[in-house]
């Protein structure tokens, strides 16, 4: 099934052009979501139960900011919210598919348990780094300049690894995307939208990589799709052959 292809007996996207509406969105959904749990479940062996069961919804509050995300309920259940603002910059349904295996492979590479760990890591480091100095000195820091340092050292952790994370997701997300029939290098046409385009800066200060560094991924990723779709394989992540 070539990159873009329908999976059998799906139904095609709808053509591009003007703003998707909650209906194309569920339409979508019913398509992506299948999808994310079935490779999910295979990246994930042994997980426990509901840990890919997937809960997508749309928030059509029209005052929060365009945005979507991944997290996890009370029950254990990946959760993936995509506001109505986000909805209505998008021009495929292409786009929706990607935002949505995007958000998805946030939790299918555990990212969140992840960027935990990272805060924690460097709150022990920036924390430790400043008692040390103190010491040093002979005048020790105090319990405040600790914890100030330790609150710098969390922010620096999960920041210093979320533009590899978003990347990841990016790569992890095209498969997903074709795998429901969806073309990803379309769907990653969501960047230029002016409301994206600006994304990324400097990696310590921003938590999103450049929209061109992000479609250069996708496209790279669509690449290597294609390669193993001509071997005859189903489109997999670290797939050798």
């Amino acid at each position: 099934m070539p990159v873009g292809s329908p999976a059998p007996g799906a139904v095609l996207p709808s053509p591009a052009g003007g703003s998707r509406s909650p209906a194309n969105f569920a339409r979508v959904v019913a398509r992506v979501e299948p999808t994310a749990e079935s490779l999910c479940r295979e990246e994930n062996a042994g997980a426990p139960a509901g840990w890919c069961d997937f809960r997508i919804r749309l928030d059509t509050d029209p005052s929060k900011p365009a945005n979507a995300f991944q997290s996890i309920g009370e029950d254990g259940r990946p959760n993936v919210t995509v506001g109505i603002a986000l909805l209505s910059e998008m021009q495929s349904d292409d786009e929706i598919a990607f935002v949505l295996s995007h958000e998805t492979s946030h939790h299918i590479a555990g990212h969140i348990p992840k960027q935990a760990q990272q805060q924690v890591l460097g709150a022990l480091i920036f924390g430790g780094l400043v008692a040390a100095a103190g010491s040093a000195s002979g005048a020790p820091a105090s319990d405040q300049a600790i914890r100030q340092a330790m609150d710098v050292g969390a922010y620096l952790g999960a920041r210093s690894y979320s533009q590899s994370y978003e990347l990841e997701a990016d790569t992890l997300g095209a498969f997903i995307a074709v795998r429901s029939g969806y073309d990803p290098e379309r769907g990653a046409l969501i960047f230029q939208r002016p409301l994206l385009a600006d994304a990324g800066g400097p990696p310590i200060l921003s938590s999103h990589p450049a929209s061109a560094r992000r479609q250069a991924t996708v496209a790279a990723t669509a690449a290597e799709i294609r390669r193993q779709q001509a071997l005859g394989l189903t489109p997999r992540p670290g797939q050798a052959g």
